[in-house]
């Protein structure tokens, strides 16, 4: 699977303290993408997943949730569906950011991979980024034609979720590879200051 970047812990991509993993690798290119650096995927970017959940459970401490982004995690599928499968073992709270609708993902695998998804996954948050379509006000969404689902929660879930999204956005700030690089959901750069 190619894997960008794995950052713990954050707090601006779902509620608590969050690990964080960027997959690298998406076809959309989407205008004003937060993370074009991500489209393009690299032979040393490439881990199994057996390796990447052996990563995870000796090297990182505790965590409140997991979020998978990207690139598009779903390019990917096989891979990140062997990877919820088991990191729902050791999270109950798993959120998929992917540029395909959900339609799309029915239509592009089996009953069988698309049951064994949403089983695994606390919430996808489907649709491609449509920078005309970001409202600031939106939390967990880069713009309104996206999709927050919920897969695999229940009440309480559904209710942290709720109070997250209340909060609205934020932005996070860190060193990584010598760069400090924003995490979160931005709003819309305005072009006219």
């Amino acid at each position: 699977m190619y894997i960008d970047r794995i950052i713990y812990p954050i707090s601006t991509l779902g509620p608590g303290n969050r690990l964080v993993i960027w997959t690298a690798g998406c076809t959309k290119h989407c205008n004003e993408c937060a993370n074009p650096e991500l489209w393009d995927c690299y032979e040393y970017q490439n881990i199994s997943v057996a390796d990447l959940i052996g990563y995870i459970t000796r090297c990182i401490g505790n965590f409140d949730g997991i979020t998978i982004t990207g690139g598009d995690p779903c390019e990917q599928f096989n891979d990140l569906l062997q990877l919820v499968s088991q990191l729902k073992c050791i999270c109950s709270d798993i959120i998929v950011y992917t540029g395909y609708t959900f339609d799309e993902l029915v239509q592009l695998n089996s009953y069988e991979k698309i049951e064994l998804f949403k089983s695994s996954i606390t919430v996808l948050i489907d649709g491609r980024y449509i920078s005309e379509k970001n409202i600031d006000d939106l939390a967990l969404r880069g713009s309104s034609n996206q999709n927050l689902i919920f897969c695999n929660a229940n009440e309480t879930i559904i209710k942290c979720y709720e109070d997250y999204i209340k909060q609205g956005r934020s932005i996070q700030n860190i060193i990584y590879n010598n760069k400090i690089i924003s995490i979160g959901i931005h709003n819309k750069i305005n072009k006219e200051r």
